[in-house]
């Protein structure tokens, strides 16, 4: 069983878990974001949208099959934080 799975022993532990993976999230989205604005820029050099927004839909499907309505919410958080700047 994995690390973060298995039982939890207090109250203290948890929350510390629970803090490690919130700043993997944390890296994670950077790290979306700065690859999301590197293929924003070359569709747009190779003459294309910034946005593609088929793609996006692709993604909030991927997070709402997997995580529900909310998966949806998160999504939309997350290619709002990853589009960055129009230009």
């Amino acid at each position: 069983m994995s690390a973060t799975l298995r039982d939890v022993p207090s109250v203290d532990e948890g929350r510390a878990r629970l803090d490690a993976i919130d700043a993997e999230i944390r890296d994670l989205v950077r790290s979306r974001r700065e690859i999301s604005q590197q293929v924003q820029r070359l569709r747009r050099e190779s003459g294309g949208p910034r946005i593609e927004h088929s793609r996006e839909n692709q993604i909030l499907n991927g997070y709402g099959d997997e995580l529900g309505r909310a998966g949806v919410g998160l999504a939309l958080a997350v290619l709002e934080i990853c589009r960055g700047e129009p230009g």
